[in-house]
């Protein structure tokens, strides 16, 4: 063979070699493309998460709205209690109990809402970012410290958030849920609904709620989120110490209209004996009980709401 056709043999191994390499080249960085730009979008999914869900909701105090989380449900009319109200036993002063939901997600307002001179009642959601720290304050500051526990609403368009008890449960599903809730609010006295206008109308399931209750010892405040609760009847049935919310003092988020619920709050004491309101953690309800709590307050003998419930005479 000549040395020409050898070399030309040579060239075009060499040829050969250099077209699978610029191949493997190209198909190695189209790999990497590829890999690179799944990278990137998982970063910003993740990163529309965390913000979104977490950093918003965090700086809610500051007037931005809390993006993904309802914390109340719409009502068209708002349930208010019977006429036969019983009166609290042993009380000189018609008594109030105030109880700030939702506690857990708005940390500068959870902690000026603590700093107040006032014999509050908190009650913390068990999944919320601030609940372990902002617990650990109430409870330093010897407040009556509630579990807000998720419940399932009538329309399917409000999330009630992690941990929350459905009617379409089991027994020992709820049963695990509750525990998982109550470990995280772990200075909890009382348990009140958070949400829940189609699981309180639920006899069985309330039912199943109270003896729950009863073998951790805590009473049970119902949100009267419906004017079908099964939850007072369920937790008198089952020896569970109970009462019901009367007055929601901020529905509408405006200081004046709150400082008037707070009047319709005291004026409802007056009239029965004891009254129950519940706000939330938001600038209109701090304002209102800053600037209205003496000329209201004065009247009635502002207490814990644990105190109030036993005070109450049982059925």
């Amino acid at each position: 063979m000549s040395r020409r056709i050898k070399r030309k043999k040579r060239v075009a191994t060499r040829r050969r070699k250099k077209s699978r390499k610029g191949k493997l080249f190209t198909t190695k960085l189209f790999s990497f493309l590829i890999l690179f730009g799944l990278l990137l979008f998982s970063m910003a999914a993740a990163g529309y998460v965390i913000f979104f869900r977490t950093t918003i909701a965090h700086g809610a105090e500051q007037g931005q709205d809390v993006a993904g989380i309802v914390f109340e449900e719409p009502y068209s009319f708002i349930p208010e209690l019977p006429a036969d109200i019983q009166p609290a036993q042993d009380s000189s002063l018609p008594m109030v109990a105030i109880i700030i939901d939702d506690m857990g997600y708005h940390e500068k307002i959870g902690s000026e809402l603590l700093a107040l001179p006032m014999n509050l009642t908190f009650s913390f959601l068990a999944a919320a970012p601030f609940t372990r720290e902002l617990e650990e304050q109430a409870f330093q500051a010897g407040r009556i410290i509630l579990l807000h526990l998720p419940m399932e609403p009538k329309s399917k368009d409000w999330d009630p958030g992690p941990g929350a008890l459905l009617t379409g449960q089991d027994a020992k599903q709820q049963e695990i849920i509750f525990y998982q809730n109550i470990q995280a609010v772990p200075h909890a006295v009382g348990v009140n609904n958070h949400m829940g206008s189609l699981y309180t109308e639920d006899r069985a399931a309330m039912d199943d709620l109270m003896q729950l209750l009863r073998k951790q010892g805590l009473f049970f405040i119902d949100s009267f989120t419906t004017a079908d609760s099964q939850g007072l009847a369920a937790a008198r049935a089952a020896n569970v110490p109970t009462a019901r919310r009367h007055i929601f003092l901020d529905n509408v988020h405006s200081p004046d209209r709150v400082c008037k619920q707070l009047e319709k709050l005291v004026l409802s004491a007056e009239e029965k004996g004891w009254a129950i309101g519940i706000g939330h953690p938001n600038e209109a309800t701090l304002s209102a009980l800053t600037t209205c709590r003496g000329r209201l307050l004065e009247r009635v003998d502002l207490v814990g709401v644990q105190e109030l419930v036993m005070k109450l005479p049982r059925p």
